[in-house]
């Protein structure tokens, strides 16, 4: 109970005569919730420092210095009662504006006429870290006026020095390509905050790149990469909080496929529609629910995260037919931003394969996003699209940024452990890009027909599996509004109320809808999903009468191997009957090479050879995954569709797909023209 710790926080800026107050928090560490508050302490910093005399003659001195206060003798107290004492001391250090502390880069200074002499707190995003908007005073085009955003530094400074040092490797270095990921860094600056009192608050600033510059509304996914996100020792991090944040990767998609998706910014409504606390009857809780909302996103695979990125069947709005000739349809853009991932994400792990050094980044994010608010003119669209589409690394506040000559005077096992980091980095990255590639080449690498759909519909669950309600399976051809009735998995009419209602059904249409000739797409089957009736209720278990519906739409094509592509409605909370009238697309390419296309683009030689086994279809009939019929060929065989029943594809195909997705890396990353250099 006598702990001794001996640590030297980082230094904050200070000024005499400005009545500054330091508090110190004891807290007892717990493996599971929030560590247990010990008792508090306040002092004024002049008090620590001891003599104001030395410390002003200090503070006024131009040649830099330290002076050391008393150790100071400290009451914890906890309701008016102490709990202990603690032992503290402080260290005051002059030094000229710009210059760093021991250790760490000088940082770059940002000219404040550059922007608006007041900034404006915007709020929290994820930690504590507030942001600021940042209006520049001579915007341009290549730069709008809010083309940067500030972050609070104090809470930053773990992250400052990466940038700082970023910023000077970026151009003419063996590791320019792979920080090109990194969001644009400008420097520090000083301010003065926007505040409702007539006191001024004095800011510093981290000068970034501004992601939501441009987008009327930014989908934006924070995917954390690696399947072991915290290290006990490592810049501060607790054996306690360790130990804890194994427990999250443990149960998350970071053990399953070494990366988890943290936030998700902009989702769309169908996403929107899944209440992570339904089940439970919290949904007036919203502290409950954004805690319950981010075990959910945590616990996605990447398959699933795409289907809801690329999801844009009801946002932005769609251009009626009349409109294709001069705007991008949604299915349109959803393509190109889909296209443009694949490049950058395969691009970024070729640039991690060409390190010259292994890098230790822990608990660093890619974020991809791009603007789902609106539709662009044909006119400009693909490359305005390519533009805003964002693929970028951040978040680096537990990371290091490694080189030759600091690699080279680590010891053998701190370069052991540097190299075993990376390869969690490398592995998540890896398997993002190929989730990526494989979602890409299941919902656009059609260029003939599809051949089958399939709607599943399923009680939403939020604390477990949905549950199974019926299922219909149709051609894909063009289809009047029509009712049929649901199946049971053995083939059976699924009845509502033990019959009572009779049979459950489903209304859709199947139309074709043809895109101009300067498409990427000749057009797309468009599926409109009207309502169900007389649904059984499925949420006994909660004593309810009713049922949470969603559907699950799955289409097949057979011509040039299978393809199955995933898209999900909204959920009808407690509807029997619910009406969904939702259009889901199913697109037909014109081009057979767009997936090869976006590979080299990344890597010369990436996409040599087949790519057609690379990735298999994340779900798959179960007639071809037990081999129960010869391989598909193009002709569409009634039987097998008639009773199609999915199954998830076989483990060992995935591996054989990412083991032949690593070689494929390996080698192009070994190309010398890889980045287009000679």
């Amino acid at each position: 109970m006598h702990p001794h710790w001996d640590h030297t926080c980082r230094g904050q800026p200070f000024k005499m005569g400005s009545a500054a107050t330091v508090e110190f928090q004891v807290m007892e560490g717990n493996v599971i919730g929030r560590p247990t508050f010990c008792g508090a302490a306040q002092v004024s910093v002049e008090a620590l420092l001891g003599d104001p005399t030395a410390s002003e003659s200090l503070c006024a001195s131009t040649c830099g210095g330290v002076l050391t206060g008393p150790v100071m003798d400290l009451e914890l107290c906890l309701s008016n009662e102490v709990t202990g004492r603690v032992f503290v001391q402080a260290l005051l250090v002059s030094r000229q504006p710009g210059e760093a502390q021991a250790g760490l880069r000088p940082l770059t200074r940002v000219d404040p006429s550059r922007f608006d002499a007041k900034v404006e707190r915007l709020g929290v995003s994820g930690g504590s870290a507030a942001f600021f908007k940042l209006c520049l005073a001579e915007p341009t085009a290549a730069r709008p006026v809010d083309y940067f955003i500030g972050k609070d530094l104090s809470h930053a400074e773990d992250e400052v020095n990466f940038y700082e040092e970023a910023l000077s490797l970026r151009l003419g270095s063996s590791l320019g390509p792979l920080l090109g990921y990194t969001l644009e860094y400008a420097g520090v600056l000083s301010c003065s905050e926007e505040a409702p009192s007539e006191d001024e608050k004095h800011s510093e600033l981290l000068v970034m790149r501004n992601l939501r510059c441009g987008c009327s509304k930014l989908r934006l996914l924070d995917i954390k990469i690696g399947q072991k996100t915290a290290q006990a020792g490592w810049q501060g991090k607790s054996r306690a909080a360790a130990l804890r944040q194994s427990l999250v990767d443990g149960i998350t998609n970071s053990s399953c496929e070494g990366f988890r998706l943290e936030g998700f910014d902009g989702r769309p409504p169908a996403l929107e529609s899944m209440d992570p606390l339904l089940d439970i009857g919290m949904t007036g809780n919203a502290k409950m629910a954004k805690k319950a909302l981010r075990v959910m996103l945590q616990r996605m695979t990447a398959a699933e995260m795409l289907v809801h990125f690329w999801d844009v069947h009801q946002e932005p709005v769609d251009v009626d037919n009349a409109g294709l000739e001069g705007t991008l349809c949604a299915t349109e853009v959803a393509e190109l931003v889909a296209h443009e991932v694949v490049r950058q994400l395969a691009g970024l792990c070729v640039a991690c394969r060409r390190s010259p050094v292994p890098q230790k980044w822990i608990g660093s994010s890619v974020g991809l996003g791009f603007d789902c608010g609106r539709l662009p003119s044909r006119a400009t669209g693909e490359e305005e699209v390519r533009r805003a589409t964002k693929v970028h690394t951040f978040d680096w506040g537990r990371s290091e940024l490694n080189t030759m000559d600091k690699h080279m005077l680590l010891s053998e096992k701190d370069q052991h452990d540097r190299g075993e980091f990376w390869r969690y980095y490398m592995g998540g990255v890896d398997r993002l890009a190929w989730e990526a590639a494989r979602a890409y080449k299941h919902r656009f690498g059609c260029t003939t027909r599809w051949s089958i759909i399939t709607f599943k519909l399923c009680d939403f669950d939020s604390m477990s599996e949905n549950d199974f309600i019926g299922r219909l399976t149709v051609p894909v051809e063009e289809t009047p509004e029509t009712t049929a009735d649901l199946s049971t998995k053995d083939g059976n009419h699924v009845v509502g109320d033990y019959g009572f209602r009779g049979s459950a059904t489903l209304t859709y249409s199947i139309t074709w809808r043809p895109y101009p000739g300067t498409s990427r797409l000749v057009g797309s089957w468009r599926v409109h999903l009207k309502r169900a009736q007389h649904l059984p209720r499925q949420d006994k278990m909660q004593l309810r009468t009713t049922s949470d519906p969603m559907c699950e739409i799955t289409a097949c094509a057979e011509a040039g191997g299978l393809l199955c592509h995933r898209q999900v409605s909204s959920v009808k909370v407690r509807n029997l009957d619910p009406e969904w009238e939702e259009f889901f697309d199913l697109p037909i390419a014109a081009e057979p090479d767009n997936l090869e296309a976006a590979l080299e683009g990344a890597a010369v030689g990436l996409a040599s050879g087949s790519v057609a086994d690379i990735f298999p279809p994340e779900k798959m009939p179960l007639w071809q995954k037990e081999g129960l019929v010869p391989r598909l060929s193009g002709s569409k065989t009634p039987s097998r569709w008639s009773s199609w029943t999915e199954a998830n594809s076989d483990t060992e195909a995935l591996e054989k797909g990412l083991d032949s997705w690593r070689s494929r890396l390996d080698v192009a990353s070994a190309t010398v023209d890889a980045y287009g250099l000679e």
